[in-house]
């Protein structure tokens, strides 16, 4: 059978922000127009929902929030407090009148080499940083794009199967906070559908945890 398969979605769905970008490409599908004559027939779909439950969205975010995790205890962010710790002790110890010129210099002298120390510490932290979430994120815009295309392979399926001409997306909203789709007559929900095809291979013990949480 041959069929238009299209997906609408004028705004971007309310994703978390790192998903946001990949939404509109992935549902960019567009087959050969339909040649047959007779009713449309419509579908619907809440993409949001869709990819949010599918299980290996789930262990994608999972990995994710664990790099940013092991980012964060760094331990030379530990190392530049301690620094910034001496750095106030050594400036107060300057300032006191009641050590000798030559205990204030030496203090002085100890200052400069630590706050020279934790200045190319500081920086070679940030930059490290910086470093890592571009790798993250660039992990991200990969896993997303693929898991956006598993989704989209699916929606495709779903409807050739079932012989849907169009297939709107619902969970988009506009900048009034209303959904792209305002109404839609006689449309066939095919979101739990999708939901459970993008799941029918997820490990057992996944099964069970995602049904407890």
């Amino acid at each position: 059978m041959i069929f238009r398969l299209s997906i609408f979605l004028s705004e971007m769905m309310p994703l978390h922000p790192w998903l946001r970008s990949f939404i509109p490409a992935a549902l960019g599908l567009l087959l050969a127009p339909h040649t047959l004559a007779g009713k449309p027939e419509f579908a619907t779909l809440d993409m949001a929902r869709a990819f949010q439950s599918y299980h290996l969205t789930i262990v994608a975010r999972a990995k994710v929030q664990e790099a940013r995790k092991t980012l964060q205890q760094d331990p030379r962010s530990e190392t530049i407090k301690l620094l910034d710790v001496e750095l106030r002790d050594l400036k107060t110890q300057v300032q006191n009148r009641s050590f000798t010129e030559e205990q204030r210099r030496e203090y002085y002298r100890r200052y400069v080499t630590k706050n020279h120390e934790r200045t190319s510490l500081r920086r070679e932290h940030e930059q490290y940083l910086e470093e890592q979430r571009i790798l993250i994120n660039r992990d991200m815009v990969r896993t997303t794009r693929e898991l956006l295309g598993d989704v989209r392979a699916i929606v495709q399926k779903i409807a050739e199967e079932e012989g849907f001409d169009h297939v709107f997306e619902v969970s988009g909203e506009t900048s009034s906070q209303l959904s792209t789709l305002i109404y839609i007559r006689n449309a066939t929900d095919l979101t739990d559908r999708v939901i459970e095809e993008l799941n029918k291979d997820q490990p057992k013990e996944k099964v069970a945890t995602n049904s407890g949480g």
